[in-house]
């Protein structure tokens, strides 16, 4: 596909966002034609009937925060525009042409059964995203495990679309794909993939095996690791840096102390595919965000909503500096909510008593007033 038709196609599949999720499912057919392997030309099947997009999963993550074995790229030097002397430049790049310079991903759920480019976690991708929230430099960070695999299956759906965006280099170019990809040793889950990435342009994929963006907070157990590294955790890198927030997500993670400062747009309810009620969501923080002096970092615990926002933001994020972090359930447990199997408050609670590294990085920190105390840990 010539690069002048992908990119015309991009553009019309991130332009449908604007508009809402049922005129999204509609214009879906009419714009979405795909290269499909023969060179013929292929569209999308589309219902008319936008209730059907609806999805009652809760997907604000779907996956451990364990990245213990992963090999990383560790030459951040060569990243483009940035001297071995930390001097940088103006960015050149994209996120997913840096992404793309490593060699794929040869793991066993990423192999030639699933249909896409995938590269192994890079630690030089993460110093970007942190050098691009110090620099003001547009991102989005997006994850996609397997509530997303089922909202995406089914042909016509708005989550299928949103899907194809935030994989194609030319539709989303500074946004980074996060697949949780032992999902794909799973049949039915690697069908449903498949399924979303019919016909697509493998030429013009590229997704990162990787998942949460880190935070630097005490509960990674990964977290002196990511410090030998240079990664400081988004958290310190916003605070240092003197970044808005818009802070996404149910009530109770606007009690955070270290989230303390951000606006916060309740986005309860908000994570179906389709279900209309991240539009108003969406519309509401690009409100906000537009009013701002300084481009904001908008942290999301909202579920499929924030990929819709990641989607729809892209005049944001490529030409104004809003940065979009899809952190999930990562929030909950020191919000005193165990909504995870790898989240449970009194864990979180016992490794940021003993893990904190210096005054003020402990519980007062990190946790909801009253959490640790109700569990007996001060």
């Amino acid at each position: 596909m010539g690069r002048a038709r992908r990119r015309a196609r991009a553009r019309a599949i991130v332009a449908a966002f604007a508009i809402g999720a049922c005129a999204l499912v509609v214009l879906a057919g009419m714009f979405a034609t795909v290269a499909t392997s023969d060179g013929s030309r292929d569209g999308f099947t589309v219902t008319d009937d936008a209730t059907t997009t609806t999805t009652t999963v809760d997907s604000r993550d779907v996956e451990t925060r364990e990245t213990a074995g992963v090999d990383v790229e560790t030459n951040v030097d060569a990243v483009e525009g940035r001297s071995g002397d930390g001097s940088t430049t103006t960015r050149t790049t994209t996120l997913k042409d840096l992404l793309s310079r490593g060699g794929e991903d040869e793991g066993a759920c990423t192999g030639a059964e699933a249909r896409g480019k995938f590269y192994p976690a890079s630690e030089a991708l993460i110093l970007e995203i942190e050098h691009r929230i110090k620099s003001r430099i547009g991102f989005g960070w997006a994850r996609w495990g397997d509530a997303e695999m089922a909202a995406s299956a089914r042909d016509g759906s708005a989550m299928r679309l949103v899907a194809r965006a935030l994989v194609s280099k030319s539709a989303t170019p500074n946004c980074v794909l996060n697949v949780g990809v032992h999902w794909l040793c799973n049949p039915g889950l690697r069908m449903q993939w498949n399924a979303a990435a019919e016909g697509i342009d493998q030429e013009d994929t590229a997704s990162h095996s990787f998942f949460f963006l880190p935070m630097g907070d005490p509960a990674d157990d990964d977290r002196e690791k990511w410090r030998a590294k240079g990664i400081r955790g988004y958290v310190d890198v916003i605070k240092e840096s003197e970044r808005k927030i818009i802070l996404l997500g149910p009530p109770h993670v606007a009690k955070l102390p270290f989230l303390s400062d951000a606006t916060f747009i309740d986005a309860s309810g908000s994570g179906g595919a389709g279900d209309h009620a991240a539009d108003d969501v969406v519309a509401k923080l690009f409100e906000i965000g537009d009013a701002m002096k300084d481009p904001p970092i908008v942290i999301m615990a909202a579920g499929m909503a924030a990929k819709t926002a990641i989607v729809s933001g892209q005049d944001r994020i490529n030409d104004r500096g809003w940065g979009f972090i899809d952190a999930g359930t990562t929030l909950d447990g020191y919000a005193g909510k165990h909504s995870r199997d790898y989240n449970d408050p009194k864990k979180y609670c016992e490794k940021t008593k003993s893990r904190a590294r210096r005054p003020g990085d402990g519980i007062e920190r990190w946790t909801a007033p009253g959490v640790c105390a109700g569990l007996g840990i001060v």
